[in-house]
């Protein structure tokens, strides 16, 4: 267990509260006139911010649940954080933190929960099941009922640190915020990605001739797969959400509502594709391993465009591990911002025409 750079965590009131994306600003003014005195901060990812309070954990939940709030969604009263890495056996740590807490009691029923933001190398429910097991050693609890429990453990991940509560069901603050960003999640107006594909094809000199077929993963809703259907010739858009109209009106655009993954195998896309293009909303690293295993739906030498995306603030990172990986398929791997990307940077490679030398 660790309290880290949040000294108040595990000695103070700490909250976790979700909020409408991109009204983060505006959140934690609330917050602070519902609960004067607190300090609120974003944490990385949009629409999170964390809360510290001198106030109990039963009087901040009580003006919260009272005030009119306009951009609070959901709120979780944290008294632990622990440190998260790719070895499952951070579980131990994750227990040993919500068993520190002393709420739970023998023969109290729990149910664990994860919520988990970046990439790791085990599934959320794998979490929950070794850190209710866990507990029960630890505590005496039961643990893995689903409904009716006594006590609600969640685990709120964000990349390298957990934030560990443990409350009353009843004590989990969910509302609708009546403040929301301008677009509603899916609904966002497909001009910045149809401006982010066309900076990249002109930034980075690639021609689509009349006759290609390309390949667009994570297409939905749909702004590069309408920007490439006016210069190819088919568009495979790959996506399980639906597409804009706009997109599934295009007689040249085919939706396969599918993980990219599920077209491993299709002999129809051996080497079928004149571009591959990439705007999954992943983990650089997980995009690159995507990226490379497609890559034999590509013809050789043909160029490939991805989306890095930041999902912690070490970008160079970031953008170093991508390389590393989409080298394995790919050369002349170049990266460049461009004027529309946000939290992002966009990659551009050509599929080898041979296999990479070896070291």
């Amino acid at each position: 267990m660790t309290r880290g750079e949040d000294p108040a965590v595990g000695s103070a009131t700490a909250l976790v509260v979700t909020t409408p994306a991109g009204l983060e600003r505006e959140a934690r003014g609330e917050l602070r006139r519902v609960l004067p005195g607190a300090a609120a901060r974003p944490l990385f990812l949009k629409g999170n911010v964390l809360v510290l309070t001198d106030l109990s954990e039963s009087e901040a939940l009580a003006r919260l649940a009272a005030a009119d709030t306009q951009f609070v969604a959901r709120v979780a009263a944290v008294q632990r954080k622990a440190q998260i890495t790719a070895d499952p056996g951070c579980f131990a740590e994750i227990a040993a933190a919500a068993a520190d807490v002393g709420r739970l009691r023998p023969g109290n029923t729990f149910l664990v929960r994860c919520k988990r933001r970046g990439r790791h190398e085990w599934a959320s429910r794998e979490l929950e099941r070794e850190v209710a097991r866990a507990l029960e050693k630890l505590t005496g609890g039961v643990g893995e009922y689903e409904s009716e429990v006594d006590w609600l453990v969640t685990v709120q991940i964000y990349q390298e640190v957990a934030y560990v509560g443990v409350n009353r069901p009843a004590d989990m603050l969910h509302r609708t915020p009546t403040r929301q960003r301008k677009y509603a999640p899916g609904k966002r107006p497909l001009n910045r990605a149809q401006w982010k594909i066309r900076e990249a094809l002109e930034a980075f000199q690639i021609e689509v001739p009349a006759g290609a077929k390309v390949l667009d993963l994570g297409s939905a809703p749909g702004g590069w797969a309408l920007v490439l259907a006016e210069l190819a010739e088919e568009v495979v858009a790959v996506d399980r959400a639906e597409l804009d109209a706009s997109a599934v009106a295009r007689p040249n655009i085919r939706h396969l509502r599918c993980r990219a993954e599920d077209l491993l195998g299709r002999e129809e896309f051996d080497e079928h594709f004149d571009l591959l293009t990439c705007d999954v909303n992943l983990d650089p690293s997980e995009a690159g391993a995507i990226m490379c295993r497609m890559a034999g739906m590509l013809k050789p030498g043909a160029p490939a465009i991805m989306t890095v995306k930041y999902t912690t603030r070490r970008r160079r990172q970031h953008e170093q591990r991508a390389r590393e990986i989409l080298s394995a398929e790919y050369e002349d791997i170049r990266v460049r911002r461009l004027p529309h990307n946000a939290r992002e940077t966009t990659a551009v490679m050509r599929r080898r025409a041979a296999a990479p030398p070896s070291k």
